[in-house]
């Protein structure tokens, strides 16, 4: 599993990807909101796809655009950075928990130490941390 791979799938468990939940019948396994007009979304503003594959690969790509750069993320951002932009605090989240949550995740995945300020370029690399 690649460490982009890993972190979909934290963030769709920590999204709550069961059976009837929203982002199991949205097909959004990252409760992602839409980013322009034309997209298709839920009554509660969550993006709807025409299949998994179609959700799952959105997820992958949303993330790809942060590790690149969108939201102002550098190589030097850390995950806790990464989860401030992607649930923040101001939609109701929790992000250091959400962060949490996805380091004892990832780092079980991907056998490694992962933490809040592993950057992106660590986790990406594949560098086991301990900060």
């Amino acid at each position: 599993m690649s460490p982009m791979e890993a972190l979909a799938d934290a963030i769709s468990q920590y999204e709550g990807w069961h059976k009837d939940s929203r982002s199991w019948r949205n097909r959004n396994p990252g409760n992602l909101r839409p980013f322009n007009s034309q997209q298709i979304q839920d009554g509660e503003g969550y993006r709807v796809f025409p299949s998994m594959a179609d959700g799952w690969r959105a997820l992958l790509d949303d993330l790809a655009a942060k590790f690149a750069g969108s939201h102002g993320l550098t190589d030097a951002s850390t995950l806790l950075d990464l989860l401030n932009i992607y649930a923040p605090a101001g939609d109701s989240n929790n992000p250091n928990a959400y962060t949490l949550f996805v380091c004892a995740w990832t780092g079980h995945a991907l056998g490694r130490v992962i933490s809040p300020k592993t950057t992106l370029s660590e986790f990406t690399s594949g560098v086991a941390v301990s900060k």
